[in-house]
């Protein structure tokens, strides 16, 4: 298989879609299954997958929904990169997907198509391809790394064929607006650092993601510190309309850690975000739904009354 059919093959998944819903039941399944093959273990029981592919789904799927990770390992078959082998014995429901207890009982194994896996072994960076292409086509990328280290997959390690990576182009004044919205601060914690004349550590994040169709708009951006912006994406807080009409943080009831935690975010629960220099800047309202639907880890914590408040750290 030559790498331009490997690129299409394994852009042309069939994702389950329902508007601007996430779906990432197959990208992470096939993550974590170049994972293992580049560890020597190209078949995979299902027994073996179960239990780390509903990890990951927790950890980096949709939020508040089930894993049901037995859809991918076997609804990946009819995308042509996959086989599960063997199939007697596996019982169907009337949708044509196998029950879970068939599953666990007769353990099939699952792997790439005979075409993929050779090509995968003549060309073992072609599996660094493969996964960047799958991390830029579903995933935020301040999400990249951590589930590269989840599914154990060094990229540097495997090489890479040299061929451009397809990936959505994006305003390139994009950036420079939603900061300059904000102030060139986080619209946060107010975080701002400049070594020389070069702004550091302050990211354009975008609210709705690039891979849900979110737009380079300042209305679906905002201005974020590194760590603010990585927590929004993990969906450790969300954006929430308040009654006063601002847009305040709301933090994850999952959310959790020491005092760290409670002085750079639990201190900001409640919070409105700052102002942008215009009110048609504002975060939009679809935008920020999206977020606590899709991304949020919610439910949203209690609001932290004034002496709770007083106990957390202080504020900077």
């Amino acid at each position: 298989m030559s790498p331009d059919d490997l690129t299409r093959l394994f852009s042309s998944l069939t994702v389950w879609e329902n508007g601007s819903k996430r779906a990432p039941h197959k990208p992470l399944l096939l993550l974590h299954a170049l994972g293992r093959f580049a560890s020597s273990e190209p078949q995979l029981p299902y027994a073996s997958v179960e239990g780390p592919l509903a990890e990951l789904l927790v950890d980096f799927g949709r939020s508040q929904s089930r894993p049901n990770p037995h859809y991918p390992f076997w609804r990946l078959q009819r995308d042509g990169v996959w086989k599960v082998i063997p199939t007697e014995g596996i019982v169907f429901t009337a949708s044509g997907d196998p029950t879970i207890t068939s599953l666990r009982t007769v353990n099939p194994s699952g792997g790439f198509a005979p075409a993929v896996e050779e090509t995968f072994r003549q060309r073992p960076e072609s599996i660094a391809d493969i996964a960047r292409l799958l991390l830029d086509a579903h995933f935020a990328p301040t999400l990249h790394e951590p589930i590269l280290d989840a599914v154990g997959l060094d990229l540097d390690a495997l090489g890479a064929s040299g061929a451009p990576r397809q990936r959505r182009k994006r305003d390139r004044a994009f950036r420079e607006a939603v900061l300059r919205a904000y102030g060139y601060r986080c619209a946060v914690c107010g975080f701002e650092t400049r070594v020389g004349r070069t702004l550091v550590g302050l990211d354009a994040a975008h609210v709705k993601w690039h891979q849900a169709g979110g737009a380079d708009e300042v209305p679906n951006g905002l201005a974020l510190c590194a760590l603010h912006h990585r927590l929004l994406d993990r969906g450790a807080y969300t954006l929430a309309p308040s009654s006063s009409h601002e847009i305040i943080v709301d933090v994850a009831e999952d959310a959790h850690g020491g005092e760290g935690f409670e002085r750079w975010l639990l201190a900001y629960h409640g919070r409105p975000l700052a102002q942008p220099v215009q009110s048609g800047y504002r975060v939009a309202e679809p935008s920020a739904a999206w977020h606590r639907r899709e991304v949020f880890r919610g439910p949203a914590r209690e609001p932290l009354a004034l002496e709770a408040r007083a106990g957390a750290a202080q504020v900077p």
